[in-house]
């Protein structure tokens, strides 16, 4: 049984965009973003997501919700982060494709960090997220140690998330969606 998880920081999120993006304007893109992602796992198939609220550290809430998805049945986790605004059904579905291949699959964010992960059973890695790091490379050296050569999936709906005003820049350009953030942007 696949469960999905997407983890989200349920205060101060955002906060490399406190510079174009006052509070309540971050706690609104934080929440359009996370319902778009929301969408896209419905529309992938996924009828069970779980929101995993990041309240103290991303590595410990992401292990909490990793067992607890496990002890419940779960043999594979899905985990996508919420500020994934390009994600696409075919995105999900690639993530899924690669699993078949691997018991570890990363999706990496285009500065090396990690925006999803597929992983068999849910407990299967240490998680390490680093904000500015490359945990994309730090999740496969963890899978390598323990004899599993992961799966990358480089797609733009899992590589492009928001962490900076030239991102937001650019999704206010390209997603009409997002475009009532234009005026910070």
């Amino acid at each position: 049984m696949l469960a999905a998880v997407v983890p989200m920081k349920a205060t101060k999120g955002k906060s490399r965009l406190a510079g174009v993006l006052d509070a309540p304007g971050r706690e609104a893109l934080t929440r359009q973003m996370l319902e778009h992602v929301l969408a896209t796992l419905r529309e992938a198939g996924l009828a069970d997501v779980d929101v995993a609220s990041a309240e103290r550290e991303l590595n410990a809430d992401v292990a909490a919700a990793a067992r607890r998805v496990q002890d419940q049945g779960a043999t594979e986790l899905l985990l996508v982060m919420a500020d994934l605004p390009y994600l696409d059904a075919s995105d999900i579905a690639a993530m899924i494709a690669a699993g078949r291949l691997s018991d570890v699959v990363i999706a990496e964010a285009k500065d090396g960090g990690t925006n999803a992960l597929l992983l068999r059973p849910p407990t299967v890695l240490p998680f390490s997220f680093t904000t500015g790091q490359p945990s994309a490379q730090f999740h496969a050296d963890h899978a390598r140690r323990m004899g599993i050569e992961p799966q990358f999936v480089r797609r733009p709906g899992l590589a492009r998330d928001i962490d900076t005003p030239d991102d937001l820049a650019a999704l206010v350009s390209d997603h009409p969606a997002y475009r009532v953030f234009r005026h910070v942007a």
